[in-house]
């Protein structure tokens, strides 16, 4: 009987209250009724040491190789030397793979160039750059003529490039993207025009009998094949690119630093403070000449804390969940089997991708779904943040998007709960495929930005000249970014010099393409 009513009190949350008013309570008359504390010693100067242990000593070669030279001088000498303040010509806020590349592009541009890169998390690449499929893309979903289209087409070979240099895993084993009846072979038609526009080379559209030869356990009316499509290890390519700026010995990556407040000093520099997430102290700082932020899941706030307008460009999150086949059955497929976009820019719908992901092994995975979050960093159902739940609930334009999908909304819900229907979707155009053949695997969040009238935005969006012109901000950059990342960086670092004046340095790297595309978005 009591341990059922104290079973009742816990679940409405009442014991938690009660003890906590009986602490408060115990404190407030322990500080009443407290004695004076005794002078033990009589009042003397203090005598300081002019440095502490570790401080101006020669150079530690461990740490240098671990996060570049340029950490670990300012590492021994900061406090002694400028009290302190770590002063850049730019900081780039983000480290996710964006953040990263527009690093190490500045630096190839701008040989005297001082940088450092600010993440939140306690490793580069933390969210959406370590948690997806890997796909290299082609460029075939993607508007004709947007920077999306662009930067996919010239980001995939540039990746290919990179990943070859720097022996990185990478595979081009193709991409079927496939119709199961004559209604869907429209979609087929229509992604090889645009893919055409876009200029990704090597397409082919495939009957039944070809898609066979390629693929014997898929079995679909027609396909889209992409020989160039690959896979990578995005989080791996992230890590390389950190080391080698860091290396650089003029940038500096700065893990664990959550940037929260932004300001403008006299002398025209702007200033962040920060912390350690969840810390109280101690406040971390950072000057610099200018800020490129680069934000991920948090591209609207830290947009808002720099000058920008927060309430446009609102970020919405959907999880991803995957499913990997058991060893047994993980040579099902060889390639990237995707079906036809389901519509309404949100999800590429259930595929089936080989990986060659460093962390979790060379797997054959089954996802993702597009499962709205109920929390910004919402890998599971059951992460919950109201500020964030709120935002997501009073975004009009996901609401809109929310009305003109109902079936999809629902269903993404649906699929994420339940396994059967989430393999389903799969089972549609690998028929074979059954329950027993697949075990959980990871999951993902993608960030999203929807425009008036509940379309989700299908190009990047920028917010320009923030801070009398001193701060550009990344609003949007969903998938094809891990591909697209090294071209993205390519744009950023033109749109910055453009925005900040910057005079090209002798003896800077000009590799770039011919190409212009159009204009970008701005934030609206």
């Amino acid at each position: 009987m009591v341990f059922a009513r104290s079973t009742r009190l816990f679940s409405r949350g009442r014991i938690p209250a009660l003890t906590m008013g009986a602490f408060a309570a115990t404190g407030m008359a322990y500080m009443a009724i407290r004695p004076e504390p005794k002078k033990v010693h009589a009042e003397q100067k203090l005598s300081l040491w002019e440095s502490l242990p570790g401080e101006n000593m020669p150079v530690n070669p461990g740490f240098a190789k671990l996060r570049g030279m340029a950490a670990e001088q300012r590492f021994r000498t900061a406090l002694s030397e400028s009290n302190g303040k770590t002063d850049f010509d730019v900081v780039i806020v983000g480290g996710g793979i964006i953040g990263l590349a527009t690093a190490r592009e500045l630096l190839k541009r701008f040989p005297d160039m001082t940088i450092a890169v600010l993440e939140k998390e306690r490793e580069v690449a933390a969210h959406q750059t370590g948690h997806n499929s890997g796909v290299i893309h082609a460029g075939i979903y993607y508007k004709p003529g947007s920077r999306m289209a662009y930067t996919c087409v010239r980001g995939a070979e540039l990746m290919y490039e990179y990943c070859k240099q720097n022996q990185l895993p990478v595979e081009r084993c193709g991409k079927l993207i496939v119709a199961v009846d004559e209604k869907e072979h429209k979609q087929v038609e229509r992604l090889y025009e645009i893919a055409s526009l876009n200029g990704v080379k090597d397409l082919e559209v495939l009957n039944s009998e070809e898609i066979r030869k390629l693929e014997p356990n898929v079995v679909a009316y027609s396909a889209l094949y992409s020989p160039n499509t690959g896979i990578t290890d995005f989080g791996l390519v992230a890590q390389c690119i950190a080391n080698e700026i860091v290396q650089s010995g003029r940038a500096e990556v700065k893990l664990a630093f959550e940037a929260k407040k932004f300001e403008k000093r006299d002398d025209g520099r702007i200033e962040i403070w920060g912390a350690e997430p969840n810390q109280r102290g101690p406040t971390l700082k950072v000057s610099a000449k200018n800020v490129i932020t680069c934000a991920g899941f948090y591209s609207d706030r830290v947009a808002g804390l720099a000058g920008g307008d927060a309430g446009k460009a609102k970020v919405v999150t959907f999880r991803g969940s995957y499913y990997q086949l058991k060893p047994e059955y993980r040579g099902i497929c060889r390639m990237n089997v995707y079906p036809v976009p389901s519509g309404g820019g949100i999800p590429v719908g259930v595929h089936f991708t080989p990986t060659v992901n460093t962390r979790r092994g060379i797997q054959m995975i089954v996802g993702p779904g597009a499962c709205l979050t109920f929390s910004r960093e919402g890998y599971d159902f059951m992460n919950f943040s109201m500020k964030d739940l709120f935002d997501s609930m009073t975004n009009m334009n996901l609401l809109a998007f929310a009305l003109k999908n109902p079936s999809l909304s629902i269903g993404e819900l649906y699929k994420d709960m339940n396994k059967r229907a989430f393999l389903r979707a799969a089972q549609a155009y690998v028929p074979g495929l059954t329950e027993d053949m697949v075990e959980e695997s990871f999951a993902g969040v993608m960030s999203q930005v929807f425009e008036n009238g509940g379309i989700a935005a299908n190009d990047y969006i920028l917010e320009r000249n923030l801070m009398d012109g001193k701060i550009l901000c990344v609003r949007n950059a969903p998938t094809p970014a891990c591909t697209a990342s090294l071209a993205i960086a390519e744009m950023l670092a033109d749109t910055a010099t453009e925005d900040f004046k910057w005079k090209k340095e002798e003896g800077a790297s000009d590799e770039k393409n011919d190409a212009q595309p159009q204009p970008l978005a701005v934030a609206a």
